[in-house]
Order: C-alpha cells, then sequence, then structure tokens
C-alpha cells in the first residue's frame, strides 16, 4: 500500500533515535499535558485532559501553531467506548518520555470521531488507502495544511515482534520530516490525489436490476453457512444485508435468501455477542462463531439490528424472533435512555480498565448465587464451563440450548425450566450489577438516535407494545428540539451543549425515523415535517443544479478535503442510500414527481459509482429494489377506535409486504389536514361512513374495500404478483390504463398544513 515505501524509509534509511528517560517537563513552568481539553463537552477529549502529552482540539490554532514551529502534526482520532483507544492512552500517551519526545517535536491534536465525523472519514480513507486496513484509534501524520503523510491505527509504545513501536515511529518521522521534507510533501500530495480519485470515481452505468443481482450474487458467495454472516474473524453484523435478502426473497428472490438471513439472525442472538441476560447486542464479534464480542455495546448496533429483527419478524412470521426484538428493545429503554428521552452513544468495552470482565462468568459464581441444581441448568443453558472461553477461565455467556432440550437434558417440564431460567436471569443481573460497570457515553448523536426510533417504531407496530412508541416520540422530540432546525442540523448533544455539523446519513436516518414513527403512530404531522426535513436536507447536502447523489457534508461548513460523496455504507447505512429511500416513499404518499426524480439522480450516480461492489453498499441495494419493484400505496379511512379500521390497517402495518406506504385517514377536520399533509389521502374519505381501504400501485387504484379479508387477499396477491414477474425475469413496472373499476389518483393537492 501506499504508506508502505515511507514506512520502509522510515525503518531502513534512519538509524533508531536514543531516548531521554527523564521525565522533564515543558519550559517556563506553565501547564502542560492536556490541559486544553479539560473543558471540553466530549467526555474522550476530558479523558485525555490528564496526559502529558500537550493536546489541541481540532481547529485552526494547532494549525497555526505547526506552521509557526514548522513541525509536523500528530492527529488521534478515538472515541469514548474504543477499547484500543484507552490502552494507547494507558501505554503511550501516559508515557512521559513518550510525551516529552511528541511535545518537543509534534503539535499534538486530539478529536472525538464521534463529534467530528467529516474530520475522521478523510483521514480513515487516507489509512486505508496507506496501509489497506483501517481503524480506532486512527494515529495520522499531517503537514501543517493538513495534508497526511502517515498513518495507521494502533501502536504499541515499543516494538513488539517486529512492528514498530510508537516511539521509535515518532523519532523517525521527525528525522524524516526535518531531513527528507521533500518526500514527504510528495507522498502527501501523491495521497490527495488518489483520495480526491476515489471521490470522483465512477464507473459504469447499471440499472436498479442489474445491481440488485449482482449485489445478492456476492452476498450469497460469502456467506458463511455454518455459523451465519458473511465475513470470517472479527465477525460484524450487516443488519441492512439481512433486510434486503428477507425482502428480495419475498419479492421473487429464492427463499434461500430469506433462510441465510434468518439463520444469520438466530446465530447472533445465540452467540456472546448477545447480551443473554440482559439483551442487547455489542459491536461485533472477535471471532467466526459470534461467541466472544468486543464488548462496547453502542447505540446504533441496537437501533439496526433492533430494526432488522422486528423487519425480519413482520416479514417472514418466524415468532421465534420476537423474543430479540424485544430483547434489544427493553435495553434501550433500561440501558441507553437519558432522562431527556433522547438515548446515550454507547457503553465502555472496558470495565475498571479491563475488557469484559463486566459480562463474564465463572461456575463456582453461578452455583454461589443460584444453587447448584439450578446453577446447573444455567450452565448447561449459557454455555459456562470450568475452563471457559475467555480469559481467567471465565464464559462470556452463549445459547447454547433450547429451551425445549435444557428442560430434557435436567428432567423438568418446559414451563418450570422457564420459571427457573427468568428468575436465575433476574438474579445474575443484580448480581452483575454490583460490578465495576462499563462507562456509559451519554452524547446524544442525531443519527444513532434515529436507529433507535426507527427499531421502536417498528417493535411498536409488530409486537402491539404502546411503550416503545411513546419512547419513540419522546426521542424524536428531543431531536427535533436540540438537533433539528431550518436553519441547520447538528451533529450531537454532549455535555448539554448542542454542536457540531451533522452528515447527510443522521439526517437522511432522521428523515426514515420521522416516516417509520408515522407508521407507529399514524399522527399526519409528521409527515408534514418529513416534507419539510426533505426541502432542508436538499439545501443543506443536495448536489444542485449539478443533479446526481448528495455530498456528505453540509454546505459551508470547513473541512481538511473538499466536500465528498460517499454512497458506500459502514457501520452507518450510507446517507445516500438512506435518503433515496426516504424520497421514494415519500413519492409513494404524495405522488409529487420531484421526489422520485431526486432519487433516481442519487440512484444512477450512487449505483455507477459503487457498481463493483454493490453487496458494500446494502442501503443501495434496498433503494434499488424499492426502485424495481412497485411501492405498494395503501389508505384507509376511519375512526381508530372502530374495529373495522383496525383490521384494515392490520394487514397493512404487520403484513409481509415490503416497502409499501400506509396512510391513515381520520374522520372530520383531523383528516382534512392529513389529506393536506398526505395527498394519496384527498377524497379518500370513508365511503358511506363506512371504514374503507384503498390499494394502489403508481397511484393506480383497485376498487375500495370495506372488507378486511377481501383487503388482506388483495394485498397477498398484489407482492405475488410482482414476485412472480420478477422471478421470471419480467418488467415489474408496466405503463397501462386504469382498468375498469380501477381510479387514477390524478395530479396531487397542493401540500401543506
Amino acid at each position: 500500500m501506499l504508506g508502505r515505501s515511507l514506512l520502509r524509509l522510515v525503518l531502513t534509511l534512519v538509524p533508531l533515535v536514543a531516548v531521554a528517560q527523564d521525565p522533564t517537563s515543558a519550559e517556563g513552568g506553565e501547564r502542560t499535558g492536556g490541559w486544553r481539553l479539560a473543558d471540553s463537552s466530549s467526555v474522550y477529549l476530558r479523558e485525555h485532559a490528564e496526559n502529558p502529552v500537550e493536546w489541541y482540539p481540532w481547529g485552526d490554532e494547532a494549525f497555526a501553531r505547526a506552521r509557526e514551529l514548522d513541525r509536523p502534526v500528530f492527529l488521534s482520532i478515538g472515541y469514548s467506548s474504543c477499547h484500543w483507544c484507552h490502552v494507547m492512552r494507558r501505554e503511550s500517551f501516559s508515557d512521559p518520555r513518550i510525551a516529552r519526545y511528541l511535545n518537543e517535536h509534534y503539535i499534538c491534536i486530539k478529536v472525538d470521531r464521534e463529534d467530528l465525523p467529516h474530520v475522521d472519514s478523510v483521514y480513515m480513507d487516507a489509512v486505508r488507502l496507506m496501509t489497506g486496513r483501517g481503524g480506532w484509534p486512527l494515529s495520522v501524520f499531517l503537514t501543517h495544511d493538513r495534508v497526511p503523510f502517515f498513518g495507521g491505527t494502533y501502536f504499541p509504545p515499543a516494538a513488539v515482534g517486529g512492528r514498530p513501536g510508537f516511539i521509535e515511529l515518532i523519532e523517525q518521522l521527525d528525522t524524516v520530516w526535518r531531513d527528507q521534507r521533500e518526500k514527504v510533501i510528495e507522498q502527501g500530495q501523491h495521497l490527495l490525489t488518489l483520495l480526491r480519485t476515489n471521490d470522483a470515481r465512477v464507473g459504469d452505468a447499471i440499472g436498479a436490476s442489474a445491481y440488485l443481482a449482482l449485489g445478492l450474487e456476492q452476498v450469497r458467495g460469502r456467506f458463511d453457512s455454518r455459523f451465519g454472516g458473511w465475513r470470517a474473524a472479527p465477525k460484524f453484523p450487516d443488519p441492512r444485508l439481512i433486510d434486503v435478502l428477507i425482502a428480495s426473497s419475498r419479492l421473487g428472490g429464492p427463499p434461500s435468501d430469506a433462510e441465510m438471513a434468518v439463520f444469520t439472525l438466530e446465530q447472533m442472538r445465540a452467540g456472546g455477542i448477545y447480551d443473554q441476560i440482559r439483551g442487547g447486542f455489542h459491536r461485533y464479534a472477535v471471532d467466526g462463531e459470534w461467541a466472544v464480542p468486543h464488548f462496547e455495546k453502542m447505540l446504533y448496533s441496537q437501533g439496526l439490528l433492533g430494526e432488522s429483527y422486528a423487519e425480519a419478524y413482520r416479514l417472514t412470521g418466524n415468532d421465534a424472533l420476537a423474543e430479540t426484538v424485544r430483547g434489544v428493545l427493553d435495553a434501550l429503554l433500561l440501558d441507553f435512555r437519558l432522562e431527556s428521552g433522547a438515548f446515550a452513544a454507547s457503553f465502555d468495552a472496558d470495565s475498571g480498565g479491563q475488557e469484559g470482565t463486566y459480562y463474564v462468568w465463572a461456575p463456582a459464581e453461578v452455583n454461589e448465587l443460584l444453587g447448584e441444581q439450578e446453577g446447573a441448568l444455567i450452565q448447561s443453558l449459557l454455555g459456562i464451563t470450568a475452563e471457559g472461553n475467555f480469559e481467567g477461565e471465565t464464559t462470556v455467556l452463549s445459547r447454547r440450548l433450547s429451551l425445549e432440550e435444557a428442560a430434557q437434558k435436567h428432567s423438568m417440564g418446559q414451563e418450570q425450566a422457564a420459571r427457573i431460567i427468568a428468575a436465575a436471569f433476574e438474579k445474575m443481573v443484580a448480581r452483575r450489577s454490583g460490578r465495576v460497570a462499563p462507562k456509559r457515553d451519554d452524547k446524544v448523536v442525531l443519527g444513532w438516535n434515529a436507529t433507535a426510533i426507527s427499531a421502536l417504531a417498528r417493535g411498536a407496530v409488530v409486537l402491539r407494545d404502546h411503550r416503545y412508541r411513546i419512547a419513540a416520540e419522546e426521542a424524536l422530540a428531543f431531536l427535533r428540539e436540540n438537533l433539528v432546525r431550518p436553519e441547520g442540523f447538528l451533529r450531537g448533544v454532549s455535555s448539554g451543549a448542542a454542536k457540531n455539523p451533522a452528515t447527510l446519513a443522521d439526517a437522511a436516518l432522521y428523515l426514515k425515523a420521522v416516516l417509520d414513527l408515522y407508521e407507529a403512530n399514524l399522527d399526519s404531522e409528521l409527515i408534514g415535517h418529513a416534507r419539510e426535513v426533505a426541502t432542508w436536507i436538499a439545501r443543506e447536502f443536495g448536489p444542485g443544479a449539478a443533479g446526481g447523489a448528495f455530498f456528505e457534508a453540509p454546505a459551508g461548513v470547513a473541512l481538511p478535503l473538499e466536500r465528498r460523496k460517499q454512497p458506500f455504507g459502514s457501520a452507518i447505512p450510507s446517507g445516500n442510500g438512506t435518503h433515496a429511500r426516504n424520497l421514494l416513499r415519500l413519492h409513494a404518499l404524495t405522488a409529487e414527481a420531484a421526489y422520485r426524480a431526486t432519487a433516481d439522480a442519487i440512484l444512477t450516480e450512487a449505483l455507477a459509482s459503487t457498481g463493483h461492489a454493490p453487496s458494500a453498499a446494502p442501503e443501495l441495494m434496498i433503494a434499488a429494489l424499492m426502485r424495481e419493484v412497485p411501492i405498494p400505496e395503501i389508505a384507509v379511512s376511519g375512526d381508530l377506535r372502530h374495529p373495522t379500521t383496525r383490521a384494515l390497517l392490520e394487514p397493512a402495518l404487520r403484513g409481509s409486504i415490503p416497502y409499501r406506504v400506509v396512510a391513515h385517514r381520520p374522520p372530520g377536520e383531523p383528516g382534512e389536514a392529513a389529506a393536506r399533509r398526505i395527498p394519496i389521502l384527498a377524497e379518500r374519505a370513508p365511503i358511506d361512513g363506512r371504514p374503507t381501504a384503498w390499494l394502489c400501485v403508481d397511484f393506480v387504484c383497485q376498487a375500495p374495500t370495506q372488507e378486511p379479508a377481501a383487503f388482506t387477499a388483495s394485498l397477498e396477491a398484489l407482492r405475488a404478483e410482482a414476485a412472480a414477474k420478477r422471478s421470471a425475469g419480467a418488467p415489474v413496472v408496466e405503463e397501462k390504463e386504469p382498468e375498469a373499476g380501477a381510479e387514477g389518483l390524478g395530479p396531487p393537492p397542493p401540500g401543506g398544513g
């Protein structure tokens, strides 16, 4: 990779420099170390305030100082719940001799990636180009013009196993900076050229059907048939891949696609990546079997996976998945929810300076807590053994037996076993709460909270649990008041301060959450809000008259590199893919052609730039599927207190049709207001005062119905017809005149309300 040439230069042309051992403080006796971070709103930055390294926050002051002193910049990027960030803080940044060398030869900047994602994304891509991999802590060396010339991730303090130590690296890079400056400048400029070339890369045009077909082929080829998922180790969940596989299978794809997805969901739920006694998911597994996690818990993991389990339950009817939906959503409410109604960003991987100790168990502790008989049941159920699967002969809990198998093994009935297990889990949670707990970062991140709202809204619908709807409404209210404003979107709230520009992904996920919450509470004001948010997103992130994909950063934001378009997703779904989905949903609700035209423009550019690897952009695969298969438009009119209204909404909201839109018109003036906000409800008042439903595709509607059974049958017939056409390779969307008995929606009335 690019950086290896400089690394060879550093390690072979420059001799190792002797390091002074005495921890002499900086000149002048004034404040030293990370004092500039002490009052930061970021928990992560404040954690580094006690370092002897003289950290600066990101900003012009640091780079001006580097230019004044003619020094390179050392940029360290991480986040509060990152285990290896803590390790490097303890090992290197607290080492007086390393700190002294950094202070005398570099200007050091510390960045919280969760506050400044635009900074992180540029330098992460640079390090990936240099080394072929990325991660946190991200360690990057820059010129005082903010140009990267060398980088990596975690470095041990001293050389280990042939790998350079951090002290050797910073000494040698400083020598190269002083003695071979032209090579440093050349390296940095070459790297910038590659970054810009990658950003501007557009491949051959590819249609939605071909894109989706190639992506599904890639996914099928990488499937782990033994343990589920699509990677070896470390193994990350891929919630959006799961979503597209199940939806595609319902719409003409092979049943094996859904089987792959459900098998993966089951394996994750049974593995150590899932908190077996409390609920919720850790970020990823370090092994290929989902057994031992990297123990940090991220809000977006709960949101994305919670939604995936809920949608998988809705689309497949697999009752076993409902238990996990409830486990994830309850963990959101119990552990992540703040007094404000919003949700905290993460829980640390470490507990009292050690990774994972909060979550692991040994047989002796289980027996002491539960008694030997009940302890034996729990140990066999959760795979707790004397040798363990983690450090110190402890075990990360995994579900090794079903309830039926556990009851049979221990010669008891299933009801008795279920009671014992439930009581045991309560005792284990209580015992665990007395341990040193992982630190929670109470930062509120816009896009991450949006994923939680979407999951709660989906869960409220499929589980019929109003607690989740209420929690979603309260979280959305907090975001609307603090982070989503007509003048722009803010990234988050940290230590009471709302600041930093949001990303396109933040804004698009927020809009998606608004649309998802509408399906849970059917309050048409949310669609009015969604339409204004779409306008704000176009203004802040849109490409302007040029058209095409949207920019990831808003206009006018100071960036280390020019504004970029990022069609690929990562742990967070693609902003362009999410927004294309939003616009297709808004078009289906409003019939406004501009929404679909903008979605098509996004997809044209984004699919072309990712067409070589669509499986790495699953959010775009979902948008392509939505564009390939017509989105059913469902309108139901009637009082929600009327049983027929609820019966008509039941198959629309909880049925197994992917990517349909549902709109509800209540009686009277609220219905008139709903029709102004949601044009497909215009002229859709109850017929003869009785609850009525309409099923439309591309705004051509079947005859209205007031019979729930007939409406359910029509929905399934429509799905089956679309699936058959797609399976046969026939065009799924056809231009045709309305059939007899059908009615066209006509041009939409003006929006508003």
